[in-house]
């Protein structure tokens, strides 16, 4: 018999049901609630992304954070502008493979 949990997640209004080893629950309500707050602010920056995209730019916001705390050093501007240019880059291929 497993000991695992089963958590409801809720991540841009979609509903995630995701298991939880015993004493993880917390962790791992935590890590969607830092999600959430990375998307909510990559939403306000950029309100004409898909939700996709969102998700996307937010994850490699936070994986750059892990990798490298030495971008809290760049000014703001420089951040969003590097967001600006993933995005593209971003759209550019969604563009080409929906073709």
């Amino acid at each position: 018999m497993s000991n695992d949990s089963v958590r409801v997640l809720r991540i841009l209004g979609r509903e995630y049901n995701i298991k939880a080893p015993a004493g993880e629950e917390q962790v791992l309500q935590d890590a969607a609630a830092v999600l959430q707050a990375e998307i909510a602010a990559n939403k306000k920056k950029f309100p004409y992304v898909t939700a996709n995209e969102l998700v996307v730019l937010s994850a490699l916001n936070l994986c750059a954070r892990q990798i490298s705390p030495r971008d809290k050093l760049h000014a703001p501007a420089d951040v969003a502008q590097r967001i600006a240019v993933l995005n593209q880059r971003i759209r550019e291929r969604l563009d080409s493979q929906g073709s």
